[in-house]
């Protein structure tokens, strides 16, 4: 079985139909508007990712941590591998609609991929909407990048070993900002591109996973669109550094991971970005999920439960590994 992206398809894990039955608001249910209900969706958010065992079995533990400066108004979070460096290093941005992440819902995560892909991951604590639009979260990015390039050795890095990514959310600014990067010449310095289900275009593009996967799948496609008017209000489809998809003659760019899932709102512009990649000379690793949801493979509630998302987790360790050496 196929959908309408060309990809093939299974039903959903019963299991996870089960808890994202048990998820799903009632119908009706509006997305968040006033400022206390966007603190309880962070609040929200960050209490789902604490589900996640930071030890699991069949993958490595043992990640030391610690939060840092980037400059006077930026912070992030450094994850050490437990053996002696320099490390490969993974700078990261994390999902959550440019509003609802933190370094704290991402933290399991993080410390899963570190251990397993034996690699330094500096996790960015960029500015968050609707107090700071965009393009704030962009331009934190940026300078997060540019740090990372200036300052890995300095961090127990390996400058030849740079990577750049995120998911969601945050793989549309790891994306964006390598963009940006490779186009004034400073692209070269990272050797990997890593974009878990990114968000590369606007919601109202007419991809058909937003009408497919719309409601009962964790990301429902009107909280997406929601996502957006918070973030980047009256921002044009022209505007490729708010969504990479539009941009019109992509520079120079490292080898790229893209993963996506089938119910996922956001899987066939993702898939559309691969293919642009692709178009491009990008040498791209397109790992799909036939069966799983956006945020599978990061997200506190799955990563824990279901072995499909280890699986994706290993997969997306072992690119790792490869791309940096």
């Amino acid at each position: 079985m196929t959908n309408g992206s060309g990809l093939a398809s299974r039903p959903l894990d019963p299991a996870l139909r089960a808890y994202l039955d048990s998820l799903a608001p009632p119908p009706g249910t509006p997305v968040p508007q006033t400022d206390a209900e966007i603190l309880i969706a962070r609040r929200t958010a960050l209490e789902t990712a604490r589900a996640v065992r930071t030890t699991i079995p069949g993958l490595p533990n043992g990640v030391e941590t610690a939060d840092i400066r980037i400059d006077d108004d930026l912070r992030g979070r450094l994850y050490q591998p437990g053996r002696d460096g320099p490390h490969p290093l993974l700078i990261y941005f994390h999902g959550g609609g440019w509003a609802a992440g933190s370094l704290e819902t991402h933290d399991p995560f993080c410390r899963l991929l570190s251990a397993a892909a034996d690699v330094l991951i500096l996790s960015v604590d960029y500015r968050l909407a609707p107090e700071h639009p965009f393009p704030a979260g962009l331009e934190d990015a940026m300078t997060a990048a540019r740090f990372v390039l200036r300052e890995a050795d300095h961090l127990g890095g390996d400058r030849m070993r740079l990577a750049i990514g995120g998911d969601s959310a945050g793989g549309n600014l790891a994306a964006a900002a390598l963009n940006r990067l490779a186009t004034a010449g400073l692209g070269s310095g990272f050797r990997a591109q890593m974009l878990l289900y990114p968000v590369t275009d606007l919601p109202d593009a007419g991809h058909p996973s937003y009408e497919e996967n719309a409601r009962g799948y964790g990301l429902e496609a009107d909280l997406m669109r929601w996502f957006w008017r918070i973030y980047a209000p009256g921002v044009s489809g022209a505007d490729f550094d708010a969504a990479p998809l539009r941009h019109p003659n992509l520079p120079p760019l490292p080898p790229t991971l893209i993963t996506t899932a089938q119910y996922d709102v956001l899987r066939d512009e993702a898939v559309v970005y691969a293919h642009k990649l692709q178009a491009a000379g990008v040498t791209v690793t397109h790992l799909h999920a036939p069966d799983m949801h956006h945020d599978f493979a990061v997200g506190g509630g799955t990563v824990a439960r279901f072995p499909q998302c280890v699986a994706t987790l290993r997969d997306i360790a072992g690119w790792l590994k490869a791309a940096l050496g």
